[in-house]
């Protein structure tokens, strides 16, 4: 008896003990805060998963936090997602002991409905703090994640992911852009860079990613927003800025071409205050680069931000540039053919190489007073562009030889920006976001060239003592050149004072205006020292732009917009004859549609747009200008952001533009060149349960012409892009494939309409990055 009284008291205590246990696992919890790099993010979806099952699901308050209770002890997964983001996921041993999950989210995927802004609170689009949603434009934004997904290091590589744009590399070193037909003949003429929504002068060097947040691109007509020359589109980028909380990450890409690439990047407070922030990123790359065009590119970009009190803010952004370019003039059109040329030959003199020293100095302060705020941005740039390229290549398919031509110049530039903005809030017939704005803009240089061989120019050219290459042999007969003794200085002082205003006005719920005006007063003088006689220029021309648009909102998740804009370019070039060209001005109308359907997976935004610009500067030679009246551009614009489920995600944009001379009896109906009527783009990634990713991508170009009276063209190419990679809190491993299935057949545009850039064959790369917080 005594036995089974002691088993059964030995069996309950077993029992009290498990029911002991299992209560005891049901106390454990989880929680954690979802930022991202500008602070909390609320409205995140977390789902808890046991077993390959999710068990809870829950969303992120407005302090960005979550909290999961009652949970048993084990291995979970935890993923956190939200439109626009890369989702996140997180396993974990969950315990007693286990701390807080907190997770940073990065913007993931290409969107319209995302808005990077900068420090000083503006927003591309508009300069205001409001969504793109609510504005009559259409806007392009390419995170830094993408980025990073494909595996790419410059600027223009990661603009082919915005609909209508094409970007092309001269010489191996400046990049020029085509937007909705309107491509750049020089800097500032049709498409405005930016950096953090102030203009960047002087020739556009191949940047460095590696500090960027976001490249933005805001079609059409800007010139309201940022001055003369936005015709075609404004490509704005946005660098990574000083956050509160720490963080940093390290790695290292190497690859075909003897490429190699070693960045860093850290960010939080300074010590344990709360009123400092810093940031400090780094890279240096090095490549042979293809057709030996190779470049050693380094920069440093430290920042600090001082939070002066919750309404006040003052960041300082510093960026020094040191990079050397080998060169590359690309090939002539008519030896393509030949039996002895290769794709790899490489004209170039042994002389050729570009060196450029950038300082980029910026001031960002805010003030906050009741519903108005008062902000300045201020920059200063130094920048030391030295050039010696065999731009010129000329075949001679009877005789196998290349004749070449040789420039050099050396540009110092000095330009000084600063922009005074109220913005504020009114109520009166609807809702006012009012914004006034003063631009002061000055750019004074200096161009320093040698005589050259010409004493007709006396301009740096070299190209009647220069020895032909012949292509059976690739032997270089050219001895050295006087690169070195300066015969021509020209000074050069640009001058902008602008004023402008914009009201976007909430008339109603679903209703939105935006009306905007500038005036912009331009002068140029330019002077010159040395060379052939030279009258001085001086150039003053004041115009006006403008932008009015309504979005109606028929549901929460579209948008409809009609929109007008113009912009304004003042043309300073001036002709073998004298005589004074006329300002070129532009005028925009557009309809578009946004949505972001399917519950939040899907964004989508279309545009038709019609353009005309008047009064169009058409380069003929190196010294030869036309004005061939007007360029018209119609045409089409698509984005899609899909989120296909599964972790799953789709990129697709398509580009159609329509471009055409008029009111010129030589060029009447007839394409500008370098721009391609077809321009399509996709992206799709997956990732994997445990961290295991793969992408693939795609890109089109239709045939283009090289020259404006439509007599070359470059077939038309598609090139395909894979990566694969695998994924940790703590690091991460990439593999991308550029150009996957070897198109050897491709050719890129070159400066001058009888030559062009023969296309890069497969080129492979890898990347290992470490990643701390």
């Amino acid at each position: 008896m005594k036995a089974i009284i002691g088993a059964r008291s030995a069996l309950m205590l077993a029992i009290l003990l498990v029911c002991a246990s299992e209560g005891a696992t049901q106390q454990l919890s989880l929680s954690g805060t979802v930022r991202d790099t500008t602070g909390v993010v609320p409205g995140v979806t977390v789902t808890l998963t046991r077993s390959g099952a999710p068990e809870q699901t829950m969303m992120t308050d407005q302090s960005g936090t979550y909290s999961f209770s009652g949970l048993p002890a084990g291995s979970v997964e935890v993923t956190f997602s939200m439109r626009g983001f890369e989702t996140v996921v997180r396993n974990i041993s969950l315990g007693p002991d286990t701390p807080a999950v907190d997770v940073v989210l990065a913007v993931g995927r290409v969107t319209t409905a995302v808005t990077v802004e900068a420090t000083a609170g503006k927003a591309t689009a508009t300069r205001l703090p409001v969504p793109d949603a609510d504005v009559p434009a259409q806007v392009s934004t390419i995170p830094s994640e993408l980025i990073r997904q494909q595996g790419v290091n410059s600027i223009g590589d990661a603009l082919r992911n915005a609909s209508g744009v094409q970007s092309i590399r001269w010489y191996g070193v400046y990049e020029q852009y085509t937007i909705r037909g309107f491509f750049d003949a020089d800097r500032d003429a049709f498409n405005v860079v930016l950096l953090d929504g102030m203009r960047r002068s002087g020739n556009r060097y191949g940047t460095q990613a590696n500090n960027i947040d976001a490249v933005e691109v805001l079609k059409g007509p800007s010139s309201v927003l940022y001055g003369r020359g936005a015709v075609g589109g404004t490509i704005n980028i946005v660098r990574k800025k000083p956050q509160a909380q720490r963080s940093g990450e390290v790695w290292y890409r190497g690859g075909r071409f003897n490429t190699h690439q070693l960045a860093f990047g850290n960010t939080g407070p300074i010590g344990d205050s709360s009123k400092f922030l810093y940031r400090a990123d780094a890279s240096l790359e090095a490549s042979d680069g293809w057709r030996d065009a190779g470049a050693n590119r380094f920069n440093v970009a430290p920042s600090l931000t001082w939070l002066i009190n919750d309404r006040s803010r003052l960041t300082l952004h510093q960026v020094f540039v040191r990079d050397r370019f080998e060169g590359d003039g690309g090939v002539p059109l008519n030896i393509v053919d030949l039996p002895d040329f290769t794709r790899d030959a490489r004209f170039s003199l042994p002389q050729d190489r570009v060196l450029v020293e950038d300082s980029q100095t910026q001031a960002l302060f805010n003030a906050g007073f009741g519903k108005w705020e008062f902000r300045n941005s201020a920059s200063l740039q130094r920048t030391s562009d030295q050039y010696f390229v065999t731009e010129g290549v000329y075949g001679s398919p009877e005789e196998n030889l290349v004749y070449r031509e040789p420039l050099d110049f050396h540009h110092i530039r000095r330009p000084i920006q600063n922009q005074s903005e109220v913005v504020g809030r009114l109520d009166g017939f609807g809702t006012h976001n009012l914004l006034f704005g003063y631009e002061y803009y000055r750019d004074k240089y200096r161009t320093e060239v040698t005589a050259g061989d010409d004493p007709d120019c006396i301009c740096g050219y070299w190209w009647l003592t220069i020895a032909p290459m012949d292509i059976t042999t690739m032997r270089e007969e050219q001895g050295p050149l006087d690169i070195e003794t300066v015969a021509r200085t020209t000074y050069v002082q640009d001058l902008t004072n602008s004023f402008y205003v914009q009201d976007q006005i909430d008339v109603a719920p679903k209703v939105k205006v935006n009306v905007a005006y500038r005036l912009d007063d331009y002068s140029q003088n330019v002077d010159r020292v040395g060379g052939l006689p030279f009258t001085p220029r001086r150039v003053n021309q004041t115009a006006g732009s403008y932008r009015a648009g309504l979005v109606y909102a028929p549901g929460h998740d579209q948008q409809l917009y009609v929109a007008t804009s113009s912009s304004f370019t003042p043309v300073t070039t001036v002709p073998a004859d004298g005589t004074k060209l006329d300002p070129s001005t532009a005028v925009n109308y557009e309809v578009g549609h946004r949505w972001q359907g399917l519950n939040g997976r899907l964004d989508t935004t279309a545009a038709i747009y019609y353009t005309t610009r008047n009064n169009v500067t058409v380069q003929q030679s190196v010294i030869s200008f036309i004005q061939v009246g007007e360029q018209r551009s119609k045409g089409f614009d698509f984005d899609l952001n899909a989120d296909l489920g599964s972790q799953t995600s789709l990129i697709f944009n398509y580009g159609f533009a329509a471009p055409k001379f008029a009111d010129d009896e030589d060029l009447a109906g007839k394409t500008p060149r370098f721009a391609p009527k077809h321009n399509v783009n996709l992206w799709l990634r997956k990732d994997f349960r445990g961290g295991l990713n793969a992408a693939f991508g795609f890109r089109y170009l239709s045939e283009q012409f090289t020259d404006n009276n439509n007599t070359l063209t470059l077939d038309s190419y598609g090139l395909a892009a894979a990566a694969v990679g695998y994924r940790t809190p703590r690091w991460d491993w990439t593999v991308n494939i550029e150009n996957l299935f070897n198109n050897e057949d491709y050719f890129q545009p070159g400066h001058f309409s009888n030559n062009a850039f023969p296309g890069q064959p497969l080129n492979v790369n890898t990347t290992v990055r470490l990643k701390w917080n």
